[in-house]
């Protein structure tokens, strides 16, 4: 592949859908943190309140459908005293929450967490009571596919304040950069490129090691201008750094950051040609994987490739795993190409 003709890299990364909203769900203190793992879902109480009973409030009016499920819960929950309070929440989980949103739930203590997509609408499974208590009881459920699990510690600083929120379900829109940056390295969201670079090292991290990070970034711009793409700005650059960490770069131009993803893969694999347990793929085809290798190796300047180097290696930057289809695309279509 030439490496000015990357529309078919472009066309298959990652893009997130930039109307989905982001949700906190409550796990009754931790108490069935476990059965929503396990069985991939969540769910909330109130079992007295239907799913029927909530499809036939008002569909027009959130307002009108929020005072009829209020007088509908002081009818059948009467030692609920403030009825304004689940019917907010009853409304969230069923209409507000839509799939393809994503959901995070703490444990006991909101020691650890899991972060999952929302698959399909609500649905009702009546199950056994049970003397165990970590089997939730609740019928109204939605399915989940569970892709991160943490602890709360080894998240941004950012993130430790949305657990504030006590409610069972509550909006957590606001810190949706750094759960995005979470579920995926290299995407594609409000018309920007994102690319987001683990930093692994546990030392203290020192100003040397930026400034020795801002050479890869000056290697992406001399190679993107001798090979004829379009300058695109500057990269902006935020930093998440407690070492671990991370650094979250992001740009309008889809070329130049795939450029860059490029480069941080080829520094981390300390060569040219890199075989190890994440990426297995060989320099030696054609396409814009080799010119990037040929130019750190022939054109670049030297200086500037050891500094990067030095900062990859320094602060440990891990290889973005999204990465990876993008690069099969092109072993794909290196090992057609050498066939004929």
């Amino acid at each position: 592949m030439d490496f000015h003709d990357i529309d078919a890299l472009v066309a298959s990364i990652k893009e997130q859908n930039a109307e989905r909203n982001y949700w906190m769900v409550r796990t009754m203190g931790g108490a069935f943190y476990g059965d929503f793992i396990r069985n991939g879902y969540i769910a909330i109480g109130y079992n007295e309140i239907s799913l029927q009973d909530i499809a036939a409030l008002d569909q027009q009016s959130h307002n009108a459908a929020h005072e009829e499920l209020k007088a509908l819960i002081t009818n059948r929950c009467p030692d609920i005293a403030n009825t304004g309070h689940p019917s907010g929440q009853l409304l969230r989980f069923v209409r507000d929450i839509k799939p393809g949103d994503v959901v995070m739930i703490p444990s006991t203590g909101s020691f650890h967490v899991a972060i999952g997509i929302v698959r399909g609408d609500t649905f009702e499974e009546h199950v056994a009571v049970v003397n165990d208590h970590t089997r939730c009881p609740f019928y109204k459920r939605r399915c989940v596919d569970w892709k991160i699990y943490t602890r709360r510690a080894a998240l941004p600083p950012m993130l430790q304040l949305m657990f504030a929120s006590r409610h069972i379900v509550s909006t957590v829109n606001d810190y949706s950069p750094y759960i995005d940056s979470l579920l995926n390295d290299f995407y594609y969201k409000d018309e920007t490129m994102h690319l987001v670079l683990e930093i692994k090292t546990r030392r203290e991290v020192m100003l040397e090691d930026f400034c020795d990070l801002k050479a890869l970034g000056s290697l992406v711009d001399q190679f993107c201008e001798t090979s004829g793409f379009t300058e695109g700005g500057s990269i902006a650059m935020k930093v998440q750094m407690e070492s671990p960490g991370w650094l979250r770069l992001s740009n309008k131009n889809v070329e130049k950051m795939l450029v860059f993803g490029f480069f941080v893969v080829l520094l981390t694999g300390g060569g040219v040609k890199i075989k190890t347990e994440t990426w297995n793929f060989d320099m030696s085809t054609n396409g814009i994987l080799q010119s990037i290798g040929e130019f750190l190796d022939r054109k670049a300047d030297q200086g500037l490739v050891e500094a990067a180097t030095r900062a990859v290696d320094s602060l440990k930057i891990k290889a973005p795993e999204d990465l990876q289809p993008i690069i099969d695309i092109l072993n794909a279509k290196n090992e057609g190409r050498e066939k004929y």
